[in-house]
């Protein structure tokens, strides 16, 4: 909404006082830009919106119908919902009842990372059908989508640049935001600005952990919920000027910050926590195996030498790590080192000759080494520089099982995809990232899956306290995770 305020008047002055004390709001000389939903705080009355009941899908888990009349509801919202939940469909849900009440010369869009655009469009047709065709729109022809494309469209994070303009969207919807987090990222920036001044906005992503509180406030941008991420941080946060947890919580905020957040977002690990059927219950179990896998000669000299340690027990910084980890994957100093890890990896997928197996690695040339282990008809091996259509045949081929072991790295399909076609998965290596980890480990493990997830983690001696960081950070998070659940549970009005 906007109002153009007179510096002559003295009511006019009162209002500027109340759009200066909302969530979010612009000036533009005397012109006051603030979202329709605060009209009734300023003029004393909402601003009418199209009277459309939502009638949910009825093949939709009670929770997901839920979440969607929340969302719309709230027309900005966003879903902190754990891997596998099913928030696309909470998207599609979203989407069809924007098609009901914004005009029809408005466009519809999702972002999400570049793999996960095929899986959502299958996901779509597969339970709307032509209700909801959904378009793929490629990087090169976003701009002109956004002037003159069709009604339903779905684009990769990547495509986003400033040549893109708002043009008629009059809804976004935003997967795996957590691509927001970089508070001053590209991609990050780039939402926010085509979100801006948009009616309908929502954003999904799985549940942050408890110590990246912070992960919030791009979010609470996106959403008009705060004015900019400082402005958001300041309201909970103290900056303790440190460069590792900068920004800590106010002492006594915690309940007002879960408050704040329950206006505009829900947060969700087990559904009955909040009264709905937990059908995450029926999610199977995740078994981890530590595996050990002897060091040869050349990798303990050379591990010897760059650590000056005979056991390794401390690592030091990324750098230190980073080197660690080369080195038992068979690379020092950009040379081939011996390894026995490869071989091992090799003999441990062919002990279980009737599944399917993700094998996740860091880095290149490992990746290399280990792909070259088997035998080329049996696997996928997809890189960075492996062609879109080729991914998507590949991992077409492995969900339809004819194809039973996939080669490649968390940041290449760690995030959104569902195969839970896999029923185990083997870590190459780990190095620190929780996140990654937990994010491969669940396109396995999902609402839908059948039979446990088997995680393998074959590491060497010199790897040990990777892993241990690793899994450590994962039994804290799962204990923090539910208890910042019951806070926010307690701080909603659900």
């Amino acid at each position: 909404m906007q109002i153009n305020l007179s510096t002559r008047s003295m009511a006019d002055y009162e209002l500027f006082l109340k759009i200066k004390e909302l969530p979010c709001y612009k000036f533009h000389g005397r012109t006051a830009d603030f979202p329709d939903q605060y009209a009734d705080r300023i003029m004393g009355k909402a601003i009418a919106i199209a009277d459309v009941e939502y009638e949910p899908a009825d093949f939709l888990f009670d929770y997901q119908k839920a979440i969607a009349a929340m969302a719309i509801t709230k027309r900005k919202f966003a879903i902190f919902a754990d891997c596998g939940l099913g928030k696309t469909f909470i998207y599609a849900e979203f989407m069809r009842h924007c098609h009901k009440v914004l005009d029809a010369g408005k466009a519809i869009l999702i972002v999400c990372p570049l793999m996960v655009v095929g899986q959502t469009i299958e996901e779509f047709a597969s339970r709307y059908g032509d209700a909801l065709p959904l378009e793929h729109v490629a990087a090169k022809d976003l701009a002109a989508w956004t002037e003159l494309g069709g009604r339903f469209g779905i684009t990769n994070f990547e495509a986003l640049g400033d040549h893109v303009s708002r043009g008629r969207l009059g809804a976004l919807i935003v997967d795996e935001s957590s691509m927001l987090k970089s508070h001053y990222g590209k991609w990050g920036n780039e939402i926010i600005r085509l979100g801006r001044g948009l009616e309908w906005k929502l954003a999904g992503t799985g549940t942050p952990a408890p110590n990246d509180r912070i992960e919030y406030a791009n979010h609470a941008v996106f959403l008009d919920a705060a004015p900019n991420v400082n402005a958001f941080l300041a309201r909970y946060f103290v900056n303790r000027g440190q460069k590792v947890e900068r920004w800590s919580i106010k002492a006594h905020a915690l309940g007002a910050f879960y408050r704040g957040l329950s206006h505009w977002s829900i947060f969700l690990t087990n559904p009955a926590t909040y009264g709905w059927k937990d059908h995450a219950a029926d999610i199977p179990p995740i078994h981890v195996h530590i595996e050990h896998v002897p060091l040869a000669a050349s990798q303990q000299e050379a591990i010897q030498e760059t650590t000056g340690q005979l056991l390794v027990s401390q690592l030091g910084g990324i750098g230190m790590r980073s080197k660690v980890g080369q080195i038992s994957k068979g690379r020092h100093n950009g040379e081939a080192i011996e390894t026995h890890k490869p071989q091992y990896i090799l003999d441990l997928v062919s002990s279980w000759p009737t599944e399917q197996t993700i094998i996740w690695c860091l880095y290149n040339a490992e990746q290399e080494k280990v792909a070259a282990m088997f035998p080329s008809d049996t696997i996928a091996n997809i890189t960075g520089a492996t062609p879109l259509p080729e991914r998507m045949r590949l991992i077409g081929e492995f969900k339809a099982g004819r194809l039973r072991t996939i080669i490649t790295k968390p940041k290449i399909l760690g995030f959104g995809l569902n195969l839970q076609c896999a029923t185990r998965q083997v870590f190459s290596g780990l190095q620190d990232s929780y996140e990654q980890y937990y994010q491969a480990v669940k396109r396995s493990n999902r609402v839908g899956s059948t039979r446990p997830l088997n995680v393998h983690i074959p590491v060497t001696d010199a790897e040990y306290p990777m892993i241990e960081t690793v899994l450590s950070k994962a039994a804290r998070v799962q204990q923090d995770t539910e208890q910042q659940e019951r806070i926010f549970h307690a701080s909603t009005t659900l």
